[in-house]
This record gives structure tokens, C-alpha cells and sequence, in this order.
């Protein structure tokens, strides 16, 4: 009996929840990742689902090394805002006979959208980026990053408001942040739509049953019963996003259509010849890093790896532009992964050992500092690094261990000839002259003697 009273409780409550949202079922949260641009699409005949109230659409950034790493993201603040206005309402939506018992194409238009519905990446209407805290998967052909953006109609009632009840209801959305604030942090502006529209299907009971998300504002007419058709006609897509899932890399033949960032990666490395003593105790020299960059003026974080045998000051969040002072010993290296392109790096050491010369030369920098002796506190010839010349665009080498290509400073130890030789021979000298002259003047004296006795 109870287990009876059990199983009419259920099947109780469960049609009182199926009339309660007017015949649909509920789904989990509405998700854009992976859906083409559309949710909500019928599966089986006539049968609508009913979604959550609030959506997820992605911001995509894609990152480009000439390495497979991971590096952080700039620092940038991208702005949204969702609105609705009458130019949005009376377009034409037709549907794919396919999608119903008996085959019939539905015909609708669009609604304006109503109430005030929010946009939410990192905060209220804004996705910030942190670098440090925010990284991005990066590589040669570029890997696709995606950030979340929410988009909350629950404060929205389609029912009270005139011109309410069902029906499609079209509102737009707007990235707002300037191609200048992307440029300065290293970013470059894609291809990818600045503003989108999103419909919102509403049945008879104020619920929402489908989202479509797409590119351009007009009629969207799948009566040819192609759905793939229709949605490549107005642009259906995720987000602002290029054409691949969340964490997908692009292949050579592929081009990203969405906002795009470009780094590359140094390591400076240190070697002695021919000085055990500092080898041995590794004595790290002093090093003057300096960087610039005219385009990329916003807070970037290259991420730093500091091996044994060196020592610097941990980086913080800052414009590329400035000066690392790191010191580095014999077989020493540091790594910076993450420099954005057009990055000009200069790099030139300084000998600090008391009584020693070294000849100093690099290798493997873009223009390799030249041979140069450098005694004590002396500074080196610079070596410069600009993996590519021009800000945002894609850099063509690495100067890292990986790539065979790492910046080594070498060091040879300069032996003196020794020096004093007359000075020490002197005393030696002076004698042997002293006697000399005694000696011609001893014979001088005798051949006088004896010609007087003569």
C-alpha cells in the first residue's frame, strides 16, 4: 500500500510539473558550447523543451607561440551590453517541415525583445582578463580559448508586458571595447562579428524553449529543410568566437576568425671557457635585459622560469617596456615564456670578476653581440632579440632551448703575458755593464803600462 501511495505521489507531482510549463520537459542549464548556435532544436516531432532562464555564449581568444605552452593572458577588460529596439522585430522566421506530424513549415516573425535582461562575464557586462591569474593555451597555428559570458533572462516576464506571450523575441548584443584597447594589449582584432543577435522562443505558458544566437539581423528561413543551410546564412554561432570548440588548436590549414594574441619565448643562458674558478663556483655575472614595445602598452606577465646557477627578481604584471636585471652563472638559464610580438629584447652583460678579462660573444640572438674583451666592470656588446618586427602578427622563430635557438652569452678567459722582465733584470744588467766597462778600462790601463816599461 505505501509503495502504492509512493508511486501516485510521483506520477502526481510529475504531471502538476508538466502542466506547470505547458506540456515541455526541463532541461539542464542552456549552454552554447558545442551547439552550433542553436538550442532548443525539436528531436522528435513537435516536442519542445523547456530551457533555463539563463544562457551561456563564449568570448574566444586565440593564442599563438611558436611553441605547444602556456602563457598568460594581458590584461584587458572586453565590455558588453544586451538591448532590444524595433528595428529587430518583424522578420521572418520559417522552420523545417522535418520538425512536424504531419511535415509543415511553421511560420513566425520576430518580436522586439522586452524587459532588461543582464550580460555577465567576470563582473556585471564586463569579461576582465588578469594576467597571472587568467592564462591562455597557445601554439603554433593558434589554440582556441573560450571565457564565458551569462546572459540571465529569469527578471524577464513574457506574459504581462503588451505585445507579449508567445512568439520569437530578438534582442542584440554588442562587445563595445575598441580595437585600440585590444591593440595595446597585444591583441588583434578578428574577424568574428562585434555584434550579435539572439532570438528567444517562448511558448504559451511565458517559458523559454530555444535560443538561437547568430551574426546578422535578418529573416531565417529554413523551408528548403536544410537547418544547416539557415544557420550558415545568418551566421549561427557560439559566441564571438572562431570555428573551433573550447581548448581545440587550429591546423596549418585553418585560420581562426576570432580575436588573436602573439607571443614568443627567450632563454639566456651563460658559459665560461678556460676559468675553472668561476666555473666551478658558478659566479653569476651580471645581466641588463631591456625591452620595448610601442604598440603593446598594457599590463603583460611573460611567465618566468629561473633555473639553478641564476637569480632574478620575480616579474610582476607590467608594460613589456623595461628593464629585467638578472645574474647568470656558468651552465645558468632563464626562461620567458610569453613576450608578445614586436617585443624588441637587448641583452649585454657585465664582467664583475676583480683581475679578470674575458673575451664576451653571443650566439643564436636575432644580431649576436660582436667579440669583445671586457676586463673588470666592463659591459659586453648587445645582443638583440625581435622574434618579429611587427606587433600582432605571428612570430616566426623562439629563442628557446626547444627550438635549439636559446641566446648564450660565453665567456674565455683572456690570459696575460707576464709583465716586469726589465724591471726584475735590471740590478743583473746594470752589473754586467759596471764590469764590463771596468774590464775595458783594466786592458786600457795595462796596454798603458806596459808601453810606458816598453
Amino acid at each position: 500500500m505505501k509503495r502504492t501511495l509512493r508511486k501516485t505521489g510521483a506520477l502526481i507531482i510529475s504531471m502538476v510539473m508538466l502542466l506547470a510549463i505547458g506540456g515541455t520537459v526541463m532541461a539542464d542549464d542552456a549552454d552554447m558550447s558545442g551547439e552550433g548556435g542553436v538550442i532548443g532544436e525539436f528531436t522528435t516531432a513537435d516536442t519542445a523543451t523547456a530551457q533555463e532562464t539563463t544562457l551561456k555564449i563564449y568570448k574566444e581568444i586565440t593564442a599563438y607561440n611558436p611553441e605547444t605552452c602556456t602563457v598568460n593572458a594581458p590584461a584587458i577588460t572586453f565590455s558588453y551590453t544586451i538591448s532590444h529596439s524595433s528595428d529587430l522585430a518583424g522578420k521572418g522566421i520559417w522552420d523545417a517541415e522535418s520538425h512536424h506530424d504531419p511535415a509543415a513549415n511553421v511560420y513566425a516573425t520576430t518580436k522586439e525583445g522586452v524587459g532588461t535582461p543582464t550580460i555577465t562575464g567576470t563582473a556585471a557586462g564586463v569579461l576582465a582578463l588578469v594576467p597571472g591569474t587568467d592564462t591562455l593555451d597557445a601554439s603554433v597555428n593558434g589554440t582556441a580559448n573560450r571565457f564565458p559570458l551569462t546572459i540571465d533572462f529569469s527578471g524577464v516576464d513574457f506574459t504581462t508586458a503588451p505585445g507579449t506571450g508567445a512568439g520569437v523575441y530578438r534582442y542584440q548584443i554588442n562587445e563595445t571595447t575598441t580595437e585600440a584597447t585590444k591593440n595595446a594589449s597585444g591583441i588583434k582584432e578578428g574577424e568574428e562579428a562585434n555584434t550579435l543577435y539572439i532570438d528567444i522562443y517562448v511558448n504559451g505558458a511565458g517559458d523559454i524553449y530555444g535560443y538561437v544566437l547568430f551574426t546578422t539581423n535578418d529573416a531565417i528561413d529554413a523551408r528548403a529543410d536544410d537547418d544547416a543551410g539557415a544557420a550558415a546564412a545568418v551566421g549561427k554561432t557560439e559566441g564571438f568566437v572562431g570555428s573551433k570548440d573550447d581548448g581545440a588548436a587550429y591546423s596549418a590549414t585553418e585560420t581562426s576568425t576570432a580575436d588573436k594574441y602573439y607571443t614568443f619565448n627567450l632563454d639566456v643562458e651563460k658559459e665560461v671557457v678556460g676559468d675553472a674558478y668561476t666555473q666551478n663556483n658558478h659566479h653569476e655575472f651580471p645581466f641588463t635585459i631591456t625591452l620595448a614595445n610601442t604598440t603593446v602598452t598594457a599590463n603583460v606577465l611573460p611567465i618566468m622560469t629561473v633555473g639553478q646557477y641564476a637569480t632574478q627578481t620575480a616579474l610582476t604584471a607590467a608594460p613589456i617596456a623595461g628593464t629585467w636585471s638578472p645574474t647568470i652563472g656558468h651552465g645558468g638559464k632563464i626562461t620567458y615564456v610569453g613576450i608578445p610580438t614586436g617585443t624588441t629584447v637587448t641583452i649585454k652583460e657585465t664582467n664583475d670578476v676583480t683581475g679578470v678579462t674575458y673575451e664576451s660573444h653571443s650566439t643564436n640572438a636575432d644580431t649576436d653581440a660582436a667579440t669583445k674583451d671586457i676586463a673588470t666592470n666592463v659591459d659586453s656588446n648587445i645582443a638583440t632579440v625581435n622574434c618579429d618586427a611587427t606587433a600582432l602578427t605571428a612570430a616566426t622563430e623562439n629563442h628557446t632551448t626547444s627550438a635549439s635557438k636559446q641566446v648564450t652569452f660565453t665567456n674565455t678567459m683572456k690570459l696575460i703575458s707576464p709583465t716586469g722582465i726589465i724591471i726584475r733584470s735590471a740590478p743583473y744588467l746594470l752589473l754586467f755593464a759596471t764590469g764590463a766597462v771596468l774590464f775595458v778600462l783594466i786592458r786600457r790601463g795595462k796596454k798603458k803600462e806596459n808601453a810606458e816599461k816598453a
